[in-house]
């Protein structure tokens, strides 16, 4: 319960549809307006209990829900924790409720009924608690209803110049918005492009088609100097992410509104061609495809040079787990490594490290050897575009009856006797439908888009990367190095490697001897003739198992004094059939070559 107080106590509210009035003088003058209005009929007004409603609509009772001020100052008055003879001051009744009469109205007379005195400021009239005035009756109910029809005319008005607007989009155009790269001609009735802001967009878009997210592209227009869009300090990742995000690339323009809660949301479909496109669909696509994949798989900040291009592909061999990228400094002091994560972590893993630049030549060797463009050329007639296309098509298909149903619903709302909030349901459902479905499109296009990409990889094209991302001297590096790294996620599906050949098969040697009935001496001699034997096929058992996206898997042994010099080759198709060369190996090198290579245990 409120404490007495000599003076009535009073409590203003204030309630604006949209954040913008606040930018204008409506604020101000309702605040002033409850001050005065307080201090010249000596009420006491309550400012530490804040009852503002921004950015609420009235028109469908947002403001009178739970979450909502004027909601929590009814529960207040309904549980007698504000005090009888209290005063409500609001600018006009339309600010407590707009909504249909027989809502509104129920509103209103709750609020005197709980013993709280109502004050309007806009003419100083008082509808007071217990007053049982016809007069005041008649006339808040003839304003309450003003104001819904007042609220409905401007709602309708507003639909209907947006759906005019829609349908002469293409002879004038709907607002003085446009992307900051287009502007609006003089006479509406198109846009003209700001070409030094289109070559950035492009730009951009090429970047982030290469792999590098948008920290990295904002830090690379940072370096180069390019200027902004806005008045910010340099580029942010934000904006970057804004652009790259902004379908108005592809020429669609989506109309929003404000919802009861004032979120910005989109209105209706969108307006396509209604901004000259700079984007190619395709190039779009792949990107969203390629950022949908860094949040599923990680991203991360690599570095200025962009190390290790083998981050979230190379698995351990032995034990299953990612191998980590150490990094110890820069040589000749420190050195850069790749080790199972496992084995770092003294999980159980006992296979050692490859030299990173060891690794990433020997692999990029093997890669520029490599058939690749019949290796491309099998992904790609693997591929099921048709499927994809029959997909997209009977999906669009399901969307343009749902919109016919959608549209058929909304009439609805529109004749008399209708049950709204029955309607409302069954439009969101229609709403809630056609939104996954067009989130299924987006993805199946996506994923399209990825296996779109595998074709245009040429072999002259990524021998052409390859043999320039190892000069960390190039001012371009990190771009190079993104671009491999990108293909490189695209081509290989699979990528274990076994950094030490047979060396974690020595532990369990060791227990085996153990249990025999040996000698110390004998099991000593034993085991340091086992090592060394192991030791000396080191050099020909460092290896890695590559499965590619034409699903044949690749065994490659590497010497391990020579990252180029590759001494065998083992393919295994999709049928298993095993097909292979062999460049100098001793003679039974291949034995033991399936266990070698079995199927790892599950990384911890």
């Amino acid at each position: 319960m409120a404490s007495e107080s000599p003076s009535p106590l009073a409590y203003s509210y204030i309630r604006m549809s949209t954040e913008i009035q606040l930018r204008g003088d409506s604020l101000r003058r309702q605040e002033q307006a409850s001050k005065r209005y307080a201090e010249q009929h000596g009420l006491q007004l309550v400012e530490d209990f804040k009852l503002e409603d921004i950015g609420v609509s009235a028109f469908k009772g947002a403001n009178v829900s739970s979450g909502a001020a004027l909601g929590r100052f009814l529960e207040l008055v309904k549980g007698g924790q504000i005090a009888k003879g209290s005063y409500l001051l609001v600018e006009s009744l339309d600010r407590i409720s707009r909504q249909q009469i027989l809502d509104s109205v129920p509103i209103f007379f709750d609020i005197v009924k709980g013993g709280i005195n109502v004050v309007t400021l806009a003419d100083n009239h008082v509808y007071r608690a217990g007053d049982t005035n016809v007069a005041d009756v008649i006339y808040s109910v003839v304003v309450l209803g003003r104001a819904y029809e007042e609220s409905k005319t401007k709602s309708m008005r507003v639909g209907a110049a947006w759906e005019n607007k829609r349908k002469n989009a293409g002879s004038r155009k709907l607002t003085k918005v446009s992307p900051a790269w287009l502007s609006l001609q003089e006479d509406r009735t198109g846009f003209d492009l700001v070409p030094e802001r289109v070559e950035i967009v492009r730009q951009i878009f090429q970047l982030a088609d290469t792999g590098n997210g948008s920290f990295s592209i904002a830090r690379r227009l940072n370096q180069s100097a390019t200027p902004t869009f806005t008045k910010s300090n340099g580029w942010h990742e934000s904006y970057v992410t804004k652009i790259l995000n902004n379908r108005a690339v592809l020429g669609e323009f989506q109309p929003h509104r404000y919802d009861d809660h004032g979120d910005r949301v989109p209105h209706g479909e969108p307006v396509a061609d209604y901004f000259p496109k700079i984007i190619e669909d395709d190039q779009f696509h792949r990107v969203q495809a390629s950022r949908r994949k860094r949040l599923v798989e990680g991203a991360g900040r690599k570095g200025p040079e962009y190390r290790n291009l083998f981050t979230k592909i190379a698995k351990c061999e032995y034990c299953g787990a990612p191998m980590r990228f150490v990094h110890k400094g820069r040589p000749p002091k420190g050195s850069q490594a790749l080790k199972c994560t496992n084995a770092v972590r003294g999980l159980g893993c006992e296979s050692i490290s490859w030299r990173y630049t060891d690794f990433e030549t020997s692999f990029l060797y093997f890669v520029k050897e490599i058939d690749l463009t019949a290796t491309l050329r099998a992904a790609a007639e693997n591929s099921e575009r048709a499927s994809v296309e029959q997909q997209i098509a009977a999906i669009e298909e399901k969307i343009r009856q749902l919109s016919a149903k959608r549209e058929r619903i909304f009439e609805l709302l529109t004749e008399p006797g209708s049950s709204t909030a029955f309607i409302k349901g069954k439009l969101d459902e229609c709403e809630a439908s056609i939104a996954a479905e067009e989130a299924l499109i987006a993805e199946i296009r996506e994923q399209r888009s990825m296996a779109d990409m595998l074709p245009t990889i040429s072999a002259d094209e990524l021998r052409s990367l390859i043999a320039s991302v190892q000069d960390m001297s190039a001012p371009d590096i990190f771009e190079r190095r993104a671009a491999v790294a990108n293909r490189l996620s695209i081509l290989v599906t699979s990528l274990r490697i076994a950094a030490d050949g047979r060396r974690p098969k020595m532990k369990g040697i060791r227990t085996f001897l153990e249990g025999q009935e040996l000698n110390a001496d004998e099991r000593d001699r034993l085991t340091d003739h086992i090592e060394k034997s192991n030791e000396e096929a080191q050099r020909y058992n460092r290896s890695f198992k590559v499965v590619l996206a034409d699903g044949v898997s690749r065994y490659v042994i590497v010497r391990s004094d020579e990252p180029t010099d590759i001494i065998a080759e083992v393919l295994v198709d999709k049928d298993g059939a095993i097909s292979g060369s062999d460049r100098g190996m001793p003679i039974g090198w291949s034995e033991g070559w399936d266990n070698l290579f079995d199927e790892p245990a599950t990384a911890q």
